[in-house]
């Protein structure tokens, strides 16, 4: 079923057997939706494409388009929808994507989303794809914001200068979609009078000069040559041409900045933005808005000392509905659902078969429960949350507001949304982390949220540490992980190399979230666990449980006694209940109670011993479904790194709390009370 509102009225929806929209591949035609991020784009392609949308990494990448097939009357289009980006240049994997996408896959026409309310700033980017000489309808979206702010955009004049379909939109409401559909197919393979930047004269003279030299090369491929985009000339051009005009471009631009004193790069961006600025100045009239209430909220959500107050608990608030709503969604599907009508009668049932196809079996379907028990409570939960916050335009001011706290990290204002989710659980922080600009980012932000510890773990730490030993030893791990935390980035945001990107983030206004576009964005979000991560999750479940059942365990058990009891001191049986953990952090302590033989573990372990095993295990590998969403962010050999490297680690101070012993955890008890009190 499609969902898709009428460009007649304000809301509706439409189905499979509606006359203008009906999903049916393959297809005639291809659509890209381009723009900058936060300006409606996704709104639109999701209710083109309702639910049936692939999501997909482009070739050699990490970065994923979602493309999906609609019936358009007698035509079959497919839509995809590019990663959200200011201009076409190279500075993060989006934009890359994206060039490459436009010049390898060429689609049959772009549809730019403009945000009426921000016109100039998105016009650099339209004037970039002009040049692309793809045909190319513009949906001026949010126009009832810009209305809102004073604003108003004489579409017509705007067409007239662009020399292209412009089409007025409320992407919310769904209105002008189909407007924009229709005006899409009619532009199709059309060759369209674009509007042309004028350059200043040292950049007209350049590619006067390029003119003479390469007179069969578009504009676009000699305006990338001499800004240094190698990447976009060898796209569009075979390798001697290519190199003949990188190395031409390259004589010209330095002859500029010899002889005049300019940089080129900046040159050019300057000539986009004046033109847009004119574009602006030519179709935009402006009144004095009404003052709102909305604007009194925006001034306390920016202010450094009440906007820090209401950020710290926004936080607070999103961790504990994920952890309150999701702990509680989790034990019914636990104990009410899985465990007595579906888990223990299999159980019950397979007790006659060999132990192989018996665990193969039940721990395939405990791989079933560890899913939906992670996917249903909290990836849903949160990601409604960040749907709210991320629609009514809240995410961008905690972006700006934590960004130095995130750079003395090596990351910037964005990775606070997946550092935080990471305490509800790292599955879906880990698919946040996408959000940021660079691989560099991505590898820190991956990293440090491997180390978070998650609800599972803080079901270990408060079932074992809090429960035996006392509520202070547990809060002390928290303490220890922070520091840990700190220490990592603040080492990889010095040493880790890859390109470090700079925060430009639109402060989008403030509006009010709409309960189908956040319900529409938690499904969108959520499912990508169970396409990417389910698989692998049943898989290594299955894996488990026929290794237990070959023995494979206990040998594991008696190979690792040297470092599990010579080397940190705990019991034999604690290494094989590490082992359960990788496929539930909880299920860790679950199995250490089966092998210890009582849930009163103060009767077989130490105090010293379960806080040991509590922070080793808070440490160490990931769980299942976080691994594979690393594998699939990162690739196999970061993945393999991350891993390697919580292991170590957690050897590591599981050795040193072996050795200081009391020394130790008395020290992180004191931290533990010197951060609480400080906070009051």
């Amino acid at each position: 079923m499609i969902e898709i509102s009428s460009s007649c009225c304000n809301s509706g929806e439409r189905g499979k057997n509606d006359p203008l929209y009906e999903r049916i591949p393959p297809y005639d035609l291809t659509l890209a939706f381009i723009g900058n991020p936060s300006v409606g784009k996704s709104v639109f392609f999701s209710r083109l494409t309702g639910v049936g949308v692939e999501v997909s990494n482009y070739p050699g990448t990490t970065v994923s388009l979602k493309q999906g097939t609609v019936k358009v009357k007698d035509r079959t289009v497919e839509v995809v929808d590019l990663p959200g980006i200011y201009s076409l240049g190279v500075a993060n994997e989006d934009e890359k994507v994206t060039k490459r996408f436009l010049i390898e896959n060429s689609p049959d026409v772009i549809v730019n989303v403009l945000d009426a309310s921000r016109l100039e700033r998105n016009l650099y980017l339209t004037l970039q794809l002009l040049e692309l000489d793809i045909p190319m309808v513009i949906a001026l979206n949010q126009v009832d914001l810009a209305a809102e702010l004073g604003i108003l955009v004489d579409t017509d004049k705007l067409s007239e200068l662009l020399g292209l379909p412009v089409v007025p939109t409320v992407a919310t409401w769904g209105v002008g979609l189909d407007d924009v559909v229709l005006a899409a197919l009619e532009e199709a393979r059309k060759v369209q009078k674009h509007h042309r930047v004028r350059y200043s004269q040292w950049i007209r003279q350049a590619l006067s000069g390029l003119d003479h030299a390469f007179p069969n090369v578009s504009q676009s491929v000699k305006i990338a040559a001499l800004l240094n985009d190698a990447e976009f000339v060898e796209l569009c051009c075979m390798p001697p041409e290519a190199n003949a005009i990188l190395s031409s471009a390259r004589r010209l631009r330095q002859n500029i900045e010899i002889d005049y004193g300019i940089s080129v790069p900046d040159t050019v961006a300057r000539d986009l933005y004046g033109e847009s600025g004119f574009i602006v100045d030519t179709v935009v009239s402006s009144f004095e808005p009404k003052k709102r209430f909305r604007d009194k909220v925006d001034k306390v959500l920016t202010s450094p000392h009440f906007g820090i107050a209401v950020l710290i608990s926004a936080l607070l608030f999103t961790f504990l509905m994920v952890f309150r709503v999701g702990g509680f969604l989790e034990t019914w599907i636990v104990n009410d659902l899985f465990e007595p009508h579906i888990i223990q009668p299999v159980e019950e049932m397979t007790l006659d078969m060999s132990p192989v196809v018996r665990n193969l079996i039940v721990y395939s379907l405990r791989g079933v429960e560890a899913g939906f028990a992670i996917a249903i409570p909290y990836i849903a939960v949160f990601y409604a949350i960040l749907s709210i916050f991320e629609d009514s335009g809240y995410l961008t001011r905690a972006a700006f507001l934590l960004d130095n706290v995130t750079h003395k990290l090596g990351l910037h204002g964005r990775a606070v949304i997946p550092l935080v989710l990471g305490f509800g659980c790292n599955v879906p922080a880990i698919m946040a982390v996408h959000a940021l600009g660079t691989r560099r980012e991505k590898r820190i932000a991956s990293i440090l949220i491997s180390l978070i510890p998650c609800s599972a773990r803080t079901v270990i730490i408060l079932g074992l540490v809090g429960t035996f030993v006392g509520f202070w030893p547990a809060v002390s791990i928290y303490v220890l992980e922070i520091i840990i935390i700190g220490a990592m980035g603040w080492i990889l945001g010095r040493t880790l190399p890859g390109q470090r990107s700079g925060f430009i983030m639109e402060m989008t206004p403030l509006r009010k979230p709409e309960l189908k576009s956040t319900l529409r964005k938690t499904w969108m979000k959520s499912r990508e666990f169970l396409y990417i991560a389910f698989p692998l999750l049943l898989a290594g479940s299955a894996a488990l449980g026929v290794a237990d059942a070959l023995g494979l365990l206990s040998v594991f058990q008696d190979f690792v006694e040297p470092i599990s009891v010579g080397l940190l001191g705990l019991p034999a049986f604690a290494a094989t209940a590490l082992v359960f953990g990788i496929l539930r952090k909880e299920m860790a302590l679950q199995i250490l109670a089966v092998l210890a033989g009582t849930a009163n573990f103060a009767a077989v372990m130490t105090p010293l011993q379960m806080y040991q095993f509590a922070v080793i295990t808070t440490i160490y590998v990931p769980c299942v479904a976080t691994i594979a969403v690393l594998k699939h962010e990162l690739g196999t050999k970061d993945t393999t790194l991350i891993v390697t490297f919580t292991i170590v680690l957690a050897v590591v101070v599981g050795v040193l709390i072996r050795i200081f012993g009391p020394l130790f955890l008395e020290f992180f008890i004191f931290c533990s009370f010197t951060v609480f009190f400080s906070l009051f």
